[in-house]
């Protein structure tokens, strides 16, 4: 088995069996073979859903929790090689004029590169005119599934009116607009500052449908 592994995806492999420490790693690479067959390619990890993961683990002698789950299947499906790790928030600035405020499902530092459902952390910034900053980062800690989970990261960004995230799924997405927040789905892994750089663009004259948010939040605000 290990001629049909090579180098990137040993190391692929190395560093996903840090989120389960307690299984070998010969033991995990067998678990995989057995589901996705022979050869085993980075391919075939990246097609791997938590769903099927842990059912994968489900069908073996060996418990893992949820939160491991998703931590593996951020590692197996990222485009980088590398350990899952969160940014630091840096010292605030006071940022000017109406300000959005927008959530990243996250898996490694600032990137959008993580799913609604099994990311491990959210990322918070502040949009204006004037710029933009790392306010929050909030890891995804419950072991909570189906309906208890959504409402969990709904109320997790709940203070957000926009949420930028690789995947989500129909149901999900409804439940995060029911709760006024605004779900933008992105085709690819990439930079959070991409979309960053995009909102601050348009912060001076902005279109229909954020003019509504930022309309809804002065009066939320008027209010308290």
């Amino acid at each position: 088995m290990k001629s049909n592994i090579n180098d990137n995806l040993a190391l692929r492999l190395a560093v996903a069996s840090k989120a389960i420490p307690d299984i070998e790693l010969k033991q995990f690479v067998s678990l995989l073979v057995g589901h996705c067959g022979e050869p085993l390619t980075e391919k075939k990890l990246r097609a791997l859903s938590p769903k099927v993961l842990r059912e994968v683990f489900q069908s073996s002698r060996y418990s893992v929790e949820r939160s491991q789950v998703n931590q593996l299947h951020a590692i197996l499906s990222s485009e980088q090689i590398s350990p899952m790790e969160a940014p630091v928030v840096p010292e605030q600035t006071l940022l000017k004029g109406p300000i959005v405020q927008l959530a990243v499902s996250s898996n490694n530092l600032e990137r959008i590169d993580g799913h609604f459902g099994s990311c491990l952390r959210f990322l918070i910034y502040q949009v204006s005119a004037q710029g933009f900053q790392l306010v929050d980062v909030r890891p995804v800690i419950e072991n909570l599934s189906g309906d208890a989970r959504t409402s969990y990261l709904i109320e997790l960004i709940g203070d957000c009116q926009l949420l930028a995230t690789l995947s989500i799924g129909g149901p999900a997405a409804a439940r995060v607009s029911r709760a006024d927040i605004l779900p933008l789905k992105q085709l690819t892994p990439q930079a959070a500052r991409s979309i960053l750089e995009r909102l601050q663009t348009v912060m001076d004259c902005p279109p229909r449908w954020l003019a509504k948010l930022l309309e809804k939040q002065e009066a939320e605000a008027c209010l308290l």
